[in-house]
């Protein structure tokens, strides 16, 4: 008999797997309040439609976004994650649900964090056993919504195509990134006017991470 092959899965991390205490609001306040005080971005940009991801993309199209002002952003970012990851915890049901997806699917994080506070949070909650690639932000080169963390995955897995692949996650930037890296999204507890208007059409919406089982 021919072994089945093992699929993939994409999961996210914040929100997703873990419950960490990352204020991601505050930390796109103190980026726009820094970049606004540097002359780099426009103090009355439409602050509701931008992640702190998204800021920080904008902020690189202007030629007074320096090495020096991008070393303080990042600063600013690390020590609110590293103050939101103490103590983190795991989503109901996880444990659980990775060790039955271990056998037959190639399991890995994609996650704007940095990759060292990736692995801390995961080492600490004792799952990190479960995935094959962690890729935080300096691997993927360019943050979610942008496809790259994805497409560097799939790089890794060339025997597998985009059908046998399937990213999860909890906000608009986990399913924009799937879609215009071409794989299929499941939307977990998200926002769900916010995938609209941003036009996010998730194969499924679930409320309980072991809902992905009727997906799979």
């Amino acid at each position: 008999m021919i072994p089945l092959k093992r699929r993939g899965i994409i999961l996210d991390m914040d929100n997703t797997i873990l419950r960490s205490r990352i204020d991601f609001k505050q930390i796109k306040n103190e980026v726009y309040t820094l970049l606004v005080r540097a002359g780099i971005i426009e103090a009355d940009l439409p602050l509701h439609d931008f992640t702190a991801s998204t800021l920080i993309e904008h902020a690189r199209l202007s030629a007074k976004f320096t090495g020096e002002t991008e070393q303080a952003v990042w600063t600013v970012v690390s020590e609110l994650e590293q103050a939101g990851m103490k103590d983190a915890g795991l989503e109901p049901g996880v444990v659980e649900l990775l060790k039955q997806l271990q056998q037959d699917f190639h399991l890995t994080i994609l996650t704007n964090n940095s990759y060292t506070a990736a692995i801390q949070a995961l080492r600490t909650t004792g799952i990190e056993m479960y995935f094959d690639h962690v890729i935080g932000r300096e691997q993927a080169v360019t943050m979610k919504p942008s496809p790259q963390g994805i497409l560097h995955i799939l790089e890794r897995y060339p025997h597998l195509s985009k059908e046998d692949w399937l990213s999860v996650g909890d906000a608009w930037i986990d399913g924009k990134a799937a879609m215009e890296a071409g794989i299929r999204f499941i939307a977990y507890q998200a926002n769900q006017p916010e995938l609209e208007r941003r036009g996010i059409v998730p194969l499924g919406h679930i409320d309980e991470l072991h809902q992905l089982l009727h997906y799979l």
